[in-house]
């Protein structure tokens, strides 16, 4: 992959690219709070010599940790410039967990260059999957973390999210690069402004849903299961795995996001 970075209001954001002119695929992909690009090293192995593979850090995390915090809608806004950037018009987004709600913005918002969405483990933009109390706890999530002691806070963190010794072992490898304030600051932020840009939107592009079997994080599988009902999609329940089913049975996942890619304009 090669390093590159963006200038966005004043920061610079740090992408990462594998591209080879005679393909004509795309997948961009965006990682989850308090994560960084490589969780997705294994979709890099798999991919990277099919298809074009993008991953970046978001603001406040990886390489673009002393980013300034921006929106959603921003976050979707520093997404179509590094396409613009790359000279690519049609994209395939991949979005896992948080990272899902820049890709619906973006699908929503730049229709027309978006040929798929494949929401990993993450939850819809709509305000009638969310209850008071759902609503509640997102917005004091970041007051529970303070009570962890850094090391808990972060072994805690990564068993929660992970079935598997390798994916239990990336999220502690991330958070390396993290102090107990800097995911304190990831999860303030980035919640709190969930509540104020959730809204209806409309996803045009064919969508794919999956998600880890063992999945307890919030009401993932829950919200996964509803929203596939509502949009008429197919929701893949992955084996052996948690929170980050693309990292606890990648080859699952890679399997079902090739076949995504082969099929989805038939969809």
């Amino acid at each position: 992959m090669q390093h590159k970075t963006l200038e966005y209001q004043k920061n610079t954001i740090h992408y990462y690219i594998s591209k080879k002119e005679n393909f004509s695929n795309t997948l961009l992909f965006a990682h989850g709070l308090t994560a960084d690009y490589s969780m997705f090293e294994k979709q890099v192995e798999y991919f990277k010599d099919k298809m074009n593979i993008i991953l970046w850090d978001m603001p406040l995390h990886g390489k673009s940790k002393n980013c300034d915090f921006f929106s959603y809608n921003d976050n979707a806004d520093i997404m179509y410039n590094i396409l613009k950037e790359e000279n690519i018009n049609d994209v395939t987004l991949a979005g896992m967990s948080m990272g899902g709600w820049p890709c619906q913005f973006f699908a929503a918002k730049y229709h027309n260059m978006v040929s798929g969405f494949i929401a990993i483990d993450t939850t819809p933009l709509n305000y009638q999957y969310y209850s008071k109390l759902d609503i509640w706890l997102i917005k004091h999530i970041s007051f529970f973390a303070k009570l962890f002691p850094e090391n808990m806070l972060k072994k805690s963190m990564a068993k929660s999210m992970s079935k598997t010794k390798y994916s239990y072992e990336k999220m502690i490898d991330i958070y390396q690069n993290y102090t107990k304030a800097d995911i304190i600051k990831q999860l303030d932020m980035y919640y709190k402004q969930f509540i104020i840009e959730n809204k209806d939107i409309s996803i045009k592009c064919p969508v794919i849903l999956i998600a880890g079997e063992y999945d307890n994080t919030g009401k993932v599988l829950l919200y996964s299961k509803q929203w596939a009902k509502d949009i008429k999609s197919h929701l893949y329940i992955i084996k052996n795995a948690a929170h980050f089913s693309n990292a606890d049975n990648y080859e699952e996942v890679n399997n079902i996001i090739e076949k995504f890619m082969k099929n989805k304009n038939t969809l």
